[in-house]
């Protein structure tokens, strides 16, 4: 299946929050950005962030916007995933069974708390890194936000944790709450987050 580009994900989501004259200011730009080079698309993440964060002031709105602008990478897999699950409704069994598959850094479960901690996009070049900027570079999955020069809003990993929402509610088959404990984007050494099932 092919992945629709983040930017038509996030103006079809942005449809009930603000009109369609706002929404094309806001996504000025966005014709030919997947043409750009990757500082170019990152500068353009950044203008768009800023101005998201105004236009949309409340959180949770944010986030809801943005959760749905998440990757769909993992959604052919997700019949088998939640097969998987439902032989055992075991989450320890289906921890070892996504390890690998889902996640390549096996997951890390704390009573009702299942961490994830992406492995990074581009691990050869990531163990070669020598700065900070090199390492987030290679270690985000994001080739919208990857060669941001400085941090970008903290909503933009709405996005990435939604990416992980998704995976578990397509699971479980009902809602889980998602919290970023750790972003590369906002300064962290990985991008880590704590489901609470």
């Amino acid at each position: 299946m092919k992945e629709i580009p983040w930017h038509e994900k996030l103006k079809k989501n942005l449809k009930e929050f603000i009109d369609e004259a706002e929404r094309k200011k806001l996504l000025k730009g966005s014709d030919d950005i997947d043409k750009a080079d990757p500082k170019e698309k990152a500068a353009w993440v950044k203008t768009v962030m800023q101005k998201f964060d105004r236009l949309i002031p409340d959180e949770k709105d944010r986030w809801n916007i943005m959760k749905e602008c998440s990757c769909s990478c993992q959604d052919d897999s997700m019949a088998d995933y939640k097969t998987e699950y439902d032989k055992h409704k075991d989450i320890d069994k289906l921890i070892d069974y996504l390890h690998g598959k889902a996640f390549l850094i096996k997951p890390e479960r704390k009573g009702n708390t299942i961490y994830i901690t992406k492995a990074p996009a581009f691990p050869e070049e990531y163990k070669k890194a020598k700065t900070q900027d090199e390492k987030r570079y290679y270690f985000c999955h994001c080739e919208y936000a990857r060669a941001a020069d400085s941090e970008l809003s903290p909503s933009y990993c709405y996005c990435g944790a939604g990416w992980c929402q998704r995976i578990w509610e397509g699971i479980l088959g009902r809602p889980v709450e998602i919290e970023i404990v750790e972003s590369v984007l906002q300064g962290g050494e990985v991008c880590k987050f704590a489901v609470h099932i």
